[in-house]
């Protein structure tokens, strides 16, 4: 159950996350209205957890690959396994690494639903499926595409399904660490073999839900992207006295960034880092200085910054919740080292598939 702070029960009703911290932010932002804000407040350490943790998912999603392509094949595969996600026997029988939906059992999606989730022109996405098409891993109907088995079985597929399996479970087990969550319910007994699959579906369903919040606050995916990070680079080198005077006066005391600092922790190009930070500066969500950018939005932002924190809250709880019904967050409870410890994993060996 959760510690103390949240009168929630259940680890489900974790109020995690970076949104609860963003809601403050947006506040504390408005030079007008200072935020006194104790900074040893479980939400604030949950949400910059929170912060790295999503920033963390896209790189390991990306692969250092195409950004925009791995996005539009996570959003596609989600819609495409929504059949599998609501049948809870279907969901573990094909939640193991080495076990895959066949084809007929997935969804077909539309290009243009995929392009408006992430708030993309539909001729960008279009030809990235174009492109996934051409090389087998995507399938073209009439209904719409379809991310195939053979596409998500693959050694590195899988290899980045373990890393994002991993770093969900590191991020479960420092929440509990620093006494936010408390131990989970099972419901059952966990699998034998960890469900990599199937966490990574529910994670994916949580990065993607909160998509829509902000890209209403940016203006698109990548916007959003690039805002994270450079929260994350502003605040990355203060010691929690100066985090909390950054949390009064954000423009003052975050450390200003380059360009260059933010594209070695996003897999964009500094010609895109510096459109969309030229957006967030039209939009009043960040400033430049003689030093660099700070993430700066002000009190304009707030009611959006309010409903994204209220949208990221319930999509957290909602993924704590489907991991500890399928017995995945009381595996990672008592220990499941045996989880990561697979040589073929741990060797860089295809895995099995």
């Amino acid at each position: 159950m959760f510690a103390e702070v949240y009168s929630s029960p259940g680890v489900a009703e974790v109020s995690v996350a970076k949104t609860v911290a963003e809601k403050h932010i947006s506040a504390m932002l408005d030079p007008v209205a200072p935020l006194a804000v104790d900074f040893q407040s479980p939400f604030l350490r949950v949400a910059l957890a929170s912060l790295g943790y999503v920033r963390d998912l896209v790189r390991l999603t990306a692969d250092d690959g195409d950004l925009v392509e791995a996005l539009a094949f996570t959003t596609a595969l989600d819609a495409n396994m929504v059949p599998v996600d609501r049948d809870a026997d279907l969901a573990v029988a094909y939640g193991r690494l080495d076990e895959s939906a066949p084809d007929e059992l997935r969804r077909p999606v539309s290009i243009n639903s995929v392009a408006q989730s992430l708030g993309l022109p539909f001729e960008t996405v279009r030809r990235r499926f174009v492109s996934l098409t051409d090389r087998g891993l995507c399938i073209s109907t009439p209904a719409g595409v379809i991310i195939p088995r053979s596409a998500v079985t693959s050694s590195v597929y899988n290899g980045i399904q373990q890393a994002r399996y991993e770093r969900t479970r590191s991020f479960f087990l420092s929440l509990r660490a620093d006494g936010i969550l408390g131990p989970p319910e099972a419901a059952h007994e966990a699998a034998d073999d960890p469900l990599v699959r199937a966490t990574n579906r529910i994670v994916s369903e949580y990065a993607l839900r909160i998509c829509p919040a902000l890209v209403g606050l940016t203006g698109n995916v990548l916007s959003s992207l690039v805002m994270l990070e450079l929260i994350l680079e502003n605040i990355a080198d203060l010691d929690d006295r100066r985090r909390r005077s950054w949390l009064k006066d954000p423009a003052r005391h975050g450390a200003p960034r380059r360009i260059v600092d933010l594209t070695r922790g996003l897999p964009l190009s500094r010609e895109t880092v510096r459109r969309h930070l030229q957006l967030l500066e039209e939009a009043g969500l960040c400033r430049r200085g003689p030093s660099g950018f700070v993430a700066a939005p002000g009190p304009r932002a707030a009611p959006q910054m309010i409903q994204l924190a209220q949208a990221n809250e319930a999509d957290l709880r909602r993924m704590m919740g489907r991991l500890e019904r399928l017995g995945i967050l009381a595996r990672w409870e008592r220990g499941g080292a045996h989880d990561m410890s697979n040589a073929a994993f741990a060797s860089g060996a295809p895995a099995r598939h």
